[in-house]
């Protein structure tokens, strides 16, 4: 026995090595230590299994030393040091190939697969995972190194990582082929056809069923029951609710009466007595699968099995207008997204599992009742709109929280860290780089992954400091106390739900009213918008679709309108959904009430990009920096720049066609920005993340992947982008469309500081315009808070006394009396700043 006080044992351990002990004594204080481990006496048993690792590093004791690297391995897995068990276990791999020290390497393996199972963010374990696989792979233990694989691909597939999951899979069967493992080829086809059918390729997954089929005849099996429950979940998914009945019930009677998987194939076989019309049956199966639920230990059960029970359940209660019941389901079904999504801290991997449910919970959340309670809906309204730039805030608030505990040099530290999360692309990650973001591939000295080693990070830090996780606080349930908050404060929360069910709710007060969109006017001003935006259309044309769209939502939301126009409210907070589709200042604008109050600075208009608390900018500006374009035919770019720095007592500074490098310089100090330039629509790019706010065809500062890369660390409050399409949004990337509400443009990047407001316009603007209104915002600034006063000068343009207007287009030009081509185009000025075309395109931006 050795003494396991950490001063005593460094000397008396170091004087056992350097006597020559033998392996037999050493392996036995290895033990010991093991006993302590596992005794829960980890603080200073980890202490001396480092130690023991330090000391046998420096002797020539591969034996001893890979059996203490074993045990410290274990002691990182139970202090969740998930780093130390990387590097632990590369170091093991590398001694075990060197001196085959074959069962210490095989001990830790096992160690850590049981270890991940819930212990780790799942982001980090495939890196680990990738390290078992190679072990095993020199081991030449092909069936291990197969179980492996597919377990990362099942991982993969868990956060929307297919390609990642399927690369892990052919790697995986390339191996049962070339060693002719029969079984082993079966259990990647079932990983292969169960992540076709949560994935969606139901015609692929259909291929793999059949050859499954005649590889359990050769094997002389019976089709397992897990296998057997994806395939009649792929059939019910492919709406064939006979077949997928029969299959179910066929399933259920083999089962054991306490089987885990039983009340998964209850919920699925209610879903299949449901469509067929079953009511009776339908509920009673359902209420057996939460019976089941009820006896199973609560953390042996997989969140999303839990989510997936509450949809089937509102859908159910929904079927049979049970709307209580739907609220309540829906509100539970948040509670387990919330947790399914804390178990990862990589952003894509966030959204790429709540990709797989907002969807459909946003589906369920537009068929309850027209009018109901505001708490029934906050929460799962919070759920849905939850995206990669609140989590992205949250960890930026998190690290600024973090960095008042920390020294001059950790705080380098951390900001270094958050610097290549940004610069790698945080929040808005390049499609092709999220494509091949594949830890499997053991490539990160080629391809870092800086979301490694922020978990890695995190891990210590947090621990070090005794500070929470960067997305504790990233949850629907402290969104919604936000949103509470601005009822409270008398605003109106207007969520588009559009492409949930073609409507739109209005949460206010304590209670909630929802309306019909309009559906011929909707589509023929999608059509023509997206014609304007790809340079295929006039003005004209689209101006013509604003105004039929404009008439046709005054009308369907005079509910909502109705609402809002009300004395007490003192604004609505738009939440656009993932079409952004409903230029929210063309209903208000339109709507005389409104537009007074609007005018009388007693209503504010803002649309929010992102559910995380905002604060609108209030208070004189110190510095303004302008950008102008030189070979710009606009005639009031410069004017416009100049004006707001008068009006507002902001030192200016222009700067004409700028490099980057002046432009962050200047961004490092400027507490606005005035674009003003021409633009295109950042659609017009396979991936916005390389989005130019000029076009694919010029190159300038407004650049989207580089502006991400910076905004963040600026201390800009207010933008305006006085440049055509600098509103516009897309939902996408080089990789494919998401399903969730991911608006990224221009707007979206400025607002990262968690500081700012941005005024943007979703179409072409007219130059005239945009210099009346910005001269009206900059003298509003004075007497009110950034967002009402862009709302009072909108409104107030519109109905501007013509004596006034001429006022107004005398001060943009410098003079008392404006020159003749200024006077002749009063007429025209007077026409078009009561154009819905001109005033809808307009939008104020911020958080919530």
């Amino acid at each position: 026995m050795i003494d396991l006080n950490i001063v005593e044992f460094k000397s008396q351990f170091r004087a056992l090595v350097d006597s020559g002990a033998s392996d037999e004594e050493l392996d036995e204080i290895d033990n010991q230590i093991q006993h302590a481990l596992s005794e829960l006496n980890t603080d200073c048993a980890a202490s001396c299994a480092q130690i023991a690792v330090d000391i046998l590093s420096g002797a020539n004791r591969p034996w001893s030393l890979a059996y203490a690297l074993n045990t410290h391995i274990s002691a990182c897995c139970m202090s969740g040091d998930i780093k130390g068990v990387r590097l632990g276990l590369e170091r093991l791999i590398e001694l075990t190939i060197e001196h085959k020290t074959v069962q210490a390497a095989l001990s830790a393996a096992e160690n850590v697969h049981l270890f991940l199972a819930g212990n780790a963010k799942t982001d980090q374990v495939p890196h680990i995972l990738n390290q078992i696989v190679h072990l095993y792979q020199h081991l030449g233990m092909v069936d291990k190194q197969i179980a492996t694989l597919i377990t990362a691909a099942y991982l993969f597939a868990d956060y929307g990582a297919f390609q990642t999951a399927y690369r892990s899979l052919a790697d995986a069967e390339d191996l049962a082929r070339d060693h002719s493992l029969l079984q082993k080829y079966v259990d990647v086809l079932e990983a292969m056809h169960c992540i076709c059918v949560i994935e969606g390729d139901h015609a692929y997954a259909e291929r793999v069923w059949a050859i499954l089929q005649e590889k359990y005849v050769e094997l002389g099996k019976p089709i397992p029951p897990s296998l057997a429950i994806n395939h009649a979940t792929a059939l019910l998914q492919t709406e064939l609710f006979d077949q997928a009945k029969e299959e179910f019930e066929e399933i259920l009677a083999l089962m054991e009466p306490d089987s885990p998987m039983q009340f998964a194939v209850l919920m699925n076989l209610s879903v299949c007595l449901r469509r067929l019309g079953d009511r009776a049956q339908a509920e009673a199966r359902m209420v057996e699968a939460r019976q089941h639920v009820a006896k199973l230990d609560p953390d042996r059960i997989d969140r999303e099995q839990l989510l997936e029970l509450e949809l089937i359940a509102a859908k159910n209660a929904v079927e049979f207008n049970n709307m209580a019941e739907v609220a309540a389901c829906l509100n539970r079904a948040t509670e387990h997204l919330d947790a399914a999504v804390q178990l990862v801290e990589k952003l894509h991997y966030r959204r790429g599992l709540r990709e797989r449910y907002i969807q459909r919970t946003e589906d369920l959340l537009a068929k309850l009742p027209s009018n109901g309670r505001a708490a029934d809906v906050l929460t799962i309204i919070a759920s849905t709109r939850t995206n990669r730039v609140v989590d992205w805030l949250h960890l930026l608030n998190w690290a600024k929280e973090l960095s008042g505990s920390l020294s001059e040099e950790e705080k380098s530290e951390l900001d270094t860290i958050v610097f290549r999360l940004a610069n790698h692309g945080a929040p808005h990650l390049y499609g092709y780089r999220e494509k091949h973001d594949d830890p499997m591939a053991g490539l990160h000295d080629l391809v870092p992954d800086p979301w490694r080693d922020f978990a890695e990070y995190t891990d210590a830090v947090c621990a070090r400091h005794s500070f929470r996780r960067p997305f504790q606080n990233a949850t629907a349930r402290n969104c919604s106390l936000v949103l509470e908050q601005r009822l409270w404060g008398g605003y109106g929360i207007f969520v588009n739900l559009l492409t949930a069910d073609q409507k739109a709710m209005l949460v206010i007060g304590e209670r909630y009213v929802t309306c019909p969109l309009p559906d011929t006017e909707t589509r023929n001003y999608f059509r023509a918008l997206e014609a304007h935006r790809h340079g295929q259309d006039t003005s004209k044309n689209l101006s013509k679709a604003v105004e039929a769209y404009q008439t046709a939502l005054l009308v369907s939301l005079d509910p909502i309108l109705a609402e809002l126009a009300s004395a007490e409210c003192k604004g609505v907070i738009f939440v656009p959904d993932q079409m952004d589709l409903t230029p929210i200042n063309l209903v208000m604008v339109g709507h005389p009430t409104i537009r007074k109050k609007m005018a009388n600075a007693q209503f504010e208009v803002r649309t929010c990009l992102a559910l995380y608390p905002g604060h609108s900018f209030k208070g004189s500006l110190r510095t303004c920096l302008g950008v102008i374009e030189d070979a710009s035919n606009l005639s009031y770019d410069r004017a416009e720049v100049e004006i707001f720095c008068k009006a507002t007592g902001a030192v200016g500074t222009i700067l004409v066609d700028p490099e980057w490098g002046a432009f962050e310089n200047g961004m490092d100090s400027a507490d606005s920005l005035v674009v003003s330039q021409h633009g295109m629509s950042i659609s017009l790019y396979t991936d916005p993340y390389f989005a130019n706010m000029t076009g694919p065809y010029r190159k300038s500062v407004m650049s989207l992947d580089e502006i991400q890369q910076s905004a963040y660390r600026w201390t800009h409050r207010l933008v305006l982008l006085g440049t055509c399409h600098s509103g516009g949004f897309v939902n996408r990337n080089f990789q494919r469309p998401f399903k969730s509400h991911e608006l990224m443009g221009f707007p979206t990047v400025f607002l990262l500081n968690g500081q700012c407001e941005v005024l943007a316009a979703s179409w072409a603007i007219l130059d005239r315009f945009n210099v009346l209104l910005t001269t009206l915002f900059a003298r509003e600034l004075d007497q009110s808070p950034s967002a009402i006063a862009f709302s009072t000068a909108l409104a107030k343009l519109f109905d501007m006394p013509k004596k006034e207007l001429l006022e107004l287009l005398s001060s943009v030009h410098g003079s008392d009396s404006l020159p003749p081509e200024a006077l002749a185009s009063l007429e025209s000025v007077d026409v078009m700043r009561r154009k819905a075309f001109c005033y809808g395109a307009y939008q104020i931006y911020s958080l919530l």
